[in-house]
């Protein structure tokens, strides 16, 4: 089995793509940026630390971007979204990893959320920071990486090493206090179970797949999303309240994404919210 290095193994995706790894029988170098954990108990800072020194020190041959690149205040850090220090770590990155197999995990934020429902070949149209800082990343794997693939999710969730997303720890702790919630029914996205991103993560770095591939999970209202979750999860899904985006707001209201590689590439059925925690329920009472 390969060695592989996860970048960003202390967080909510990584952690759960190293535990799928080291199960499959991977050796898995784990990275953290500030504080260690049990999936990850290698320093790396992303704004300066040359990750191809890092691989050719664990002798590892593949590598997994699963971490969300954030920083506090900009003007402290000195560092714009998607501006040069970006764009030139990034570049640093991507050819740091330009002889190895790369899966860089990105997301539908590259959509404008007009349309929907977008494949692999939809054009790229961000509209925000966040969105435009994965382009520039999605570039920079295309322009240095010949053996790397791009998995784009959209609406992470679930339970990743005991802990559930921070979405419906939200909703959950504010219907367990009899609290009503609201959220919009006329905004879509296709939720992704970490667990089940995890193992299209893996999948990948066993293949030799190139290019973009996407998770096509249900496409689901952001409210279906928070209600159906409750009432998985046993708490008064009556509490999530239904509301319309407000016409003075600039959102992306459909980034639901769809496939036309994954079922070919992956080979399962990703699953829709409810039976997506139900499943994880059922692994955790087997386990």
């Amino acid at each position: 089995m390969a060695g592989v290095l996860v970048v960003g193994a202390s967080g909510y995706l990584g952690r759960a793509v190293a535990t799928e790894l080291r199960e499959a029988g991977h050796r898995v170098v784990g990275t953290y940026c500030s504080t260690p954990t049990r999936e990850a108990d290698t320093q790396f800072d992303f704004w300066t630390d040359d990750v191809g020194a890092l691989a050719d020190e664990h002798d590892v041959d593949t590598v997994v971007f699963a971490a969300a690149v954030e920083y506090g205040d900009e003007a402290d850090t000195g560092k714009t979204a998607a501006g040069p220090d970006f764009g030139r770590a990034t570049e640093r990155f991507a050819r740091g990893c330009r002889d190895r197999r790369l899966v860089y995990v990105s997301s539908a934020a590259v959509f404008d959320g007009i349309e929907g429902q977008y494949t692999e070949t939809a054009d790229r149209s961000p509209i925000d920071d966040y969105g435009r800082r994965l382009v520039t990343a999605e570039d920079a794997v295309r322009d240095h990486c010949s053996d790397a693939v791009i998995l784009r999710t959209s609406y992470l969730f679930g339970f990743s090493a005991g802990n559930l997303d921070d979405r419906l720890a939200r909703t959950r702790d504010a219907v367990a206090a009899g609290e009503p919630v609201a959220y919009f029914e006329d905004m879509y996205k296709s939720p992704v179970l970490v667990t089940e991103a995890a193992e299209a993560v893996r999948v990948l770095v066993e293949s030799e797949a190139t290019g973009v591939v996407h998770v096509p999970t249900p496409r689901t209202s952001v409210y279906e999303f928070h209600r159906d979750a409750m009432r998985e999860l046993g708490h008064d899904h009556s509490l999530v309240e239904r509301e319309s985006i407000p016409p003075e707001m600039t959102v992306a209201p459909d980034r639901s994404i769809a496939s036309d590689r994954f079922a070919s590439l992956v080979g399962f059925e990703p699953s829709a919210v409810g039976d997506g925690l139900r499943s994880q329920s059922a692994d955790s009472s087997s386990g």
